[in-house]
């Protein structure tokens, strides 16, 4: 896990973020991960990592440093929204380089191996009865019914390569797991249509072990920041899955507080109260209305006591309501309308104190979630004027003993 912050404002921007975390797959924990980048030595582009470490077992750091020369050998990068299809571009030129398309057979064929191991389960139930075709087709449309009330990630199709690249898989799974559904060639080739398709949904597998990637920064012909959130999930077939979560610009000069990951105390200082506590009180006023609504004596009927209980509980509503409010003008706008107004250094220094803030309750917090942010907290500012920044930056090596590469960022 991570903490991470971007705080916005017409200024410019401050990104922070810890150190702590894991490479996927490894339950060593280190305290020297680099989750702020510099992606742009022409532009004004920076992006903050968190959640995966790595794509099909390439460090986002290696992808991230060498992102950055691609980006730089375009000509001209007129509008900051460019930076997405640039980088799903980069990607899927890459996906050779970084043998993506190899580290894909294991995940492809797990996937399919567990769809027909759970749907076979079903279908080998009613191989011995009547009318097996037609209760096999039951079977998938029930398959097909839980896909269509699945979300499907948008411009993303795979399905044809799937269906082309591991129809053999397929088939050696089905004379592995239900050799039985041979003899229905039809639904056969139905099912195989569907695991083909389910690789364009947003699988759970994908969306917990998801990589978030927050790019911020100005294009040529941006007065004012911008930034890209999106959560990354694969590359199959060298396509890239993903979900954007958000693209901002900046209007009606409003700043932003935008916490990345484990967010829990970052809105709990800016909402003066945690969401744990603003969920619970609407709760805990229902659960004291029903029970002393059904405490009153047998001499309401039930009927009534249903109305009374009905017009009472309209009260939740009325609070949930009145506490956001409260929160909204009492906490939240006030620290938004002072980041609005304040400058570079003073971001910078409210960047890093949030995460710091953070990483000080999961130190001492026995709460299950110890260990998961930590380490120094890396601190950059971004604006039109002065590019990319840093305020903090931990280096894996002495700098004195290593001046040439100093010199090589003099170059550019």
């Amino acid at each position: 896990m991570s903490v991470g912050v971007c705080i916005i404002n017409r200024n410019g921007i401050a990104l922070a973020a810890d150190s702590a975390g894991t490479y996927t797959g490894n339950k060593m924990f280190y305290n020297s991960m680099n989750k702020v980048f510099s992606i742009s030595r022409k532009y004004v582009y920076g992006v903050i990592t968190y959640g995966a470490t790595v794509i099909h077992n390439v460090s986002i750091d290696q992808v991230l440093k060498e992102f950055r020369t691609f980006l730089d050998s375009k000509s001209e990068v007129n509008d900051f929204f460019e930076i997405l299809p640039s980088f799903v571009e980069f990607i899927e030129q890459k996906n050779n380089y970084y043998k993506f398309d190899t580290a894909e057979t294991n995940h492809c064929y797990e996937l399919i191996k567990v769809l027909i191991s759970d749907w076979g389960k079903k279908i080998k139930n009613v191989i011995t009865t009547d009318d097996v075709a037609a209760q096999i087709d039951d079977i998938l449309n029930d398959l097909s019914a839980v896909m269509q009330g699945a979300i499907k990630i948008e411009n993303y199709d795979v399905s044809s390569y799937i269906g082309t690249t591991y129809k053999s898989d397929f088939d050696s799974l089905i004379n592995m797991i239900i050799p039985e559904l041979n003899n229905y060639p039809a639904q056969k080739e139905r099912f195989w249509n569907y695991i083909c398709e389910y690789f364009n949904l947003s699988l759970t597998n994908e969306t917990s072990n998801a990589m978030g990637l927050f790019f911020c920064g100005y294009g040529k012909n941006d007065a004012f920041p911008k930034f890209t959130h999106i959560e990354l999930y694969n590359v199959v077939g060298g396509k890239v899955k993903y979900k954007l979560i958000e693209n901002y610009e900046e209007s009606n000069n409003q700043a932003q507080i935008v916490p990345l990951a484990q967010k829990d105390v970052i809105l709990t200082f800016c909402k003066g109260i945690s969401n744990t506590f603003i969920n619970y009180i609407p709760q805990k006023v229902e659960s004291i209305i029903n029970a002393k609504i059904d405490a009153i004596p047998d001499i309401f009927t039930d009927s009534q006591k249903g109305e009374l209980k009905e017009a009472l509980l309209s009260v939740k509503n009325e609070l949930a309501s009145a506490i956001d409010t409260t929160i909204q003008n009492s906490n939240v706008m006030p620290i938004l309308n002072s980041v609005q107004l304040i400058p570079l250094a003073e971001m910078a220094f409210f960047a890093e104190n949030l995460v710091n803030m953070t990483t000080l309750k999961r130190t001492f917090a026995i709460d299950g979630n110890q260990q998961t942010v930590g380490g120094p907290t890396d601190v950059a500012v971004l604006s039109k004027g002065d590019g990319f920044v840093w305020i903090k930056r931990k280096l894996y090596f002495d700098g004195q003993l290593n001046p040439n590469y100093a010199l090589r960022l003099c170059e550019f």
